[in-house]
């Protein structure tokens, strides 16, 4: 399965195409399998970009459209939804922000204004439901029945030991290359930072456009693009001190998602985050991580507040854990999902 993904994957690139989504639908489903099967509910494939969900009890089923479709998906919906299921749309992205980003590279945005010219229109009249993490995606879609659906915690960590180790203060920046222009922002503080404590350690996931704003080093890592399933086990091995997400505050980086909040949970960090629709609603300035300004002083600022108190690092990476859990809770994630597709009435 994970090769077959793969090489569809691959195979989407060459062509121009949207690739399948795997982390959105990891994230938003994969994760929550053992609570819906809790529910009675079980999910499968049911087209590249479609999951069908079943309720064995009930049998209720309905189809979860996730981010975009084929044009043989959208004939599977066009018979599903001639049957009488329920067709939800699940999309954790303002594409109609992306397109009009231009610090986003024109191949990118070229990919999602091809799947809004050619695939949306005929999308929107077979869904019943959106799900999206971000009020700003919910009210381009407001004609739908709209719900505000996060993504799941990644079971976060409970061991915190390498605060107690002498080791270097390891800072993490998992965005990637859609964040580039958000890392170079804030770029000259982060390198001044590194100067001037020595036992500071970067790794970034921007793997050569890393390579042209900050050279590897003793203090900088670059890691390279991983498909999903490697990324994510890499991530779950992973311990860092410091997450850093300063993004910019800007139209599609509002419309995102909690995610680096959990992703920074999972690795037993405590975050660096500006204000972006996202962090504001999940982070509690001081008590579940920070909350900066974007901008290059401010984000010097936090990294050696943060990395001369390990105590307090561990602290706030302990409350961003509990926080994470909160906003991510599975069972009210799954709930939340079946009932709204309708698969829990009798």
């Amino acid at each position: 399965m994970i090769l077959r993904d793969f090489l569809s994957s691959t195979l989407d690139h060459i062509r121009g195409r949207p690739k399948r989504a795997l982390p959105t639908m990891y994230h938003y489903v994969g994760v929550l399998t053992d609570d819906l099967s809790e529910l009675g509910v079980t999910v499968r494939r049911a087209g590249k970009h479609i999951l069908k969900l079943s309720h064995g009890e009930t049998g209720h089923t309905a189809f979860l459209v996730v981010r975009y479709t084929t044009d043989t998906d959208l004939t599977l919906l066009q018979e599903v939804a001639g049957r009488g299921h329920r067709i939800g749309y699940l999309i954790d992205d303002d594409m109609w922000a992306m397109v009009a980003d231009t610090d986003l590279s024109e191949d990118y945005r070229n990919r999602v204004r091809h799947f809004l010219d050619t695939h949306v229109t005929r999308l929107m009249p077979l869904i019943g439901t959106v799900y999206a993490p971000s009020h700003q995606i919910l009210a381009r879609m407001s004609d739908k029945a709209c719900v505000k659906l996060d993504p799941a915690h990644l079971s976060p960590v409970s061991d915190l030991d390498h605060f107690a180790k002498p080791d270097p203060v390891r800072i993490v920046f998992l965005g990637t290359s859609t964040h580039r222009s958000d890392f170079r922002g804030v770029l000259p503080g982060v390198r001044a930072a590194l100067e001037a404590d020595q036992a500071l350690h970067l790794t970034t996931l921007l793997g050569k456009s890393g390579e042209a704003l900050i050279p590897s080093g003793p203090q900088v890592r670059h890691i390279g693009d991983m498909f999903f399933p490697r990324f994510q086990t890499w991530l779950s091995r992973q311990r860092f001190h410091i997450g850093l997400a300063p993004y910019a505050p800007n139209p599609v980086n509002d419309g995102r998602s909690n995610l680096k909040f959990h992703q920074h949970a999972m690795v037993g960090a405590a975050g660096i985050y500006t204000r972006t629709a996202p962090f504001v609603e999940a982070v509690r300035h001081e008590a579940t991580g920070l909350l900066v300004d974007h901008a290059p002083e401010a984000v010097q600022a936090a990294i050696a507040s943060l990395a001369a108190d390990r105590n307090r690092m561990r602290d706030l990476a302990k409350a961003q854990i509990s926080r994470s859990r909160e906003l991510g809770d599975h069972a009210t994630l799954a709930r939340l999902l079946c009932g709204t597709l309708g698969l829990l009435q009798e």
